[in-house]
């Protein structure tokens, strides 16, 4: 099995817009799920601290990680472990999320690398959710960008 997934997509808007869709709680609630999953995401965005993202879709969830780098408008990756998985909360089943933000002509490079797949089944999870989230989560910035030129 492959232990690293990378996407990336470009966004026509800058670093910081992306980044406070990356970061603000309001704002990443419009990307990560539908309303009805009533997201809720608790971080204070520390090196080392935690970040819990709850909500509830088919059953209730709660992922949970911590920050390992806060680089604003350039570097955010975190821990990821979803309570679906049942898994033990042990560093081999914390999937690494890492965000790399890269001016790109006009616009923005979001590179969204993710590595440590202790399952088969968190792997698909995972290349499926961002597949689509990553299109969600440019549509919405992007959508932001014009409201705030108009």
């Amino acid at each position: 099995m492959t232990n690293i997934l990378k996407k990336e997509i470009l966004i026509d808007a800058d670093a910081e817009a992306i980044w406070l869709h990356l970061t603000q709680p309001e704002l990443m609630k419009k990307w990560i799920g539908e309303p009805q999953m009533n997201i809720e995401i608790e971080t204070n965005w520390r090196v080392g601290s935690p970040i819990i993202i709850s909500g509830f879709h088919h059953v209730k969830f709660k992922n949970e990680g911590i920050i390992l780098q806060y680089e604003p408008n350039k570097l955010l990756k975190y821990t990821h472990l979803d309570s679906v998985s049942r898994l033990p909360d042990i560093p081999e089943n914390q999937t690494i999320l890492e965000f790399i933000l890269s001016p790109f002509k006009d616009g923005t490079q979001l590179s969204l690398t993710i590595t440590n797949f202790p399952t088969v089944t968190i792997f698909k999870h995972l290349e499926f959710y961002w597949r689509g989230t990553l299109e969600i989560f440019k549509r919405v910035v992007e959508n932001q960008q014009e409201q705030v030129l108009e």
